[in-house]
């Protein structure tokens, strides 16, 4: 089963296939830092910024069209505005397995973008 809907994100796109290889060349450069981020927000105790790193991944995941790490970002960042961070803390490890795949399955020839 496929992590990324590439053909439809292409299709918002206008077909511009170029353009979401630039989208994916960030996503391959920003998605790791944003997940560590992520987790060093939660070590720290930091929920508020917890929610903007999750943020950036739900967004992130849907300009690739990646359906399935954008709902576990959406309840990343739901527990961070709860104030709950046992239930953040339980969801990381699937945020980060999902994003891996994601990573895995994006066109080998993305540029990463500087």
């Amino acid at each position: 089963m496929a992590v990324i809907n590439r053909e439809e994100v292409v299709a918002r796109l206008g077909g511009d296939e170029e353009l979401y290889a630039q989208i994916c060349g960030l996503f391959r450069r920003d998605g790791r830092m944003l997940l560590e981020r992520l987790q060093g927000a939660l070590d720290a105790g930091s929920l508020e910024l917890a929610v903007r790193y999750a943020q950036s991944i739900k967004s992130m995941a849907s300009n690739v069209g990646a359906d399935e790490l954008m709902a576990l970002a959406a309840t990343a960042e739901q527990a961070s505005r709860d104030g709950d961070g046992v239930s953040l803390g339980a969801c990381l490890p699937q945020l980060q397995l999902q994003l891996f795949s994601v990573l895995q399955e994006l066109p080998a020839q993305t540029p990463i973008a500087s």
